[in-house]
């Protein structure tokens, strides 16, 4: 009889089918985090426009972070000579106890960098094109000994080789 030889054979290959799959093992290849993207950037003595924008600024402190970009939107690596300058007004809805007063007085507080070996505050480039600019403290007592000062706005002026920024007044939160 021929079914004992076909009930072996059947069994060989069912055998011989099973039982390799549990015993491979994959190589697990790990995925690779995608990069950062690439910023395009330039050095502040070769941009031919510079725009700040204001990101922060803690008006205890006088900390300000700020981002700069030229004409293409490059942000601008490397900045060295600075002019900030800090300026602190009254309440402009409150009257002054001085008729004769100017309404519109102010107190200013000026740091200035155009030679490296020199420099008021310290100047940090935190990330490319991003900066961040720390006095010790911004103290309005000796200027103001009344503490009138309810309004700080603050003017930076970036320098490079070939251009600087338009220096405008930047307004902080009121105190």
């Amino acid at each position: 009889m021929k079914y004992p030889l076909l009930a072996v054979t059947l069994s060989i290959l069912l055998l011989s089918g099973c039982g390799s799959d549990d015993n491979t093992s994959e190589e697990v290849i790990p995925p690779v985090p995608p990069s950062p993207p690439a910023v395009n950037s330039v050095n502040i003595d070769e941009a031919m426009q510079i725009n700040l924008a204001l990101n922060q600024f803690d008006q205890k402190t006088g900390t300000i972070q700020f981002s700069l970009t030229d004409a293409q939107q490059a942000a601008i690596t490397a900045v060295k000579a600075y002019d900030i300058y800090y300026f602190g007004f009254p309440d402009s809805n409150k009257a002054s106890s001085n008729p004769k007063a100017w309404k519109r007085w102010h107190t200013t507080q000026s740091y200035r960098c155009q030679n490296t070996t020199e420099c008021g505050g310290k100047l940090t480039e935190t990330q490319t094109g991003q900066y961040q600019f720390e006095i010790p403290a911004l103290d309005w007592q000796q200027q103001d000994p009344s503490h009138a000062v309810a309004q700080i706005k603050v003017a930076i002026q970036i320098y490079g080789a070939k251009a600087n920024n338009e220096l405008s007044l930047i307004e902080a939160p009121s105190i």
